[in-house]
């Protein structure tokens, strides 16, 4: 199997900070596509996302029945941003890819 190698530039220059940076992309997004697939392969995302959407569920419920409406809706947005909040929102784009 014949390989090209990537010409990397000379280290110091505009063109070697570019490289740098994109090949670090690169490694980011692919541990985290690693990862992801690791997580759904152990059923960990199923559970996560149950869990989250029973407690989004509930609060929607309480925000739209009580006085305490405001706190309910702070409490969702807590939810989403949590990591399972995050692993939902990473998984959903590569459902859209």
């Amino acid at each position: 199997m014949h390989r090209n190698t990537i010409q990397v530039p000379e280290k110091g220059t505009y063109k070697w900070q570019l490289f740098n940076y994109w090949s670090d992309e690169f490694r980011q997004t692919h541990n985290d596509h690693s990862a992801y697939i690791a997580l759904n392969f152990a059923g960990a995302l199923d559970v996560c996302r149950n869990k989250l959407q029973t407690l989004i569920q509930h609060h929607r419920q309480q925000a739209s029945k009580t006085a305490a409406c405001e706190r309910h809706n702070r409490a969702i947005a807590r939810l989403q941003a949590t990591m399972t909040g995050a692993a939902m929102a990473f998984e959903s784009g590569f459902h859209q890819h």
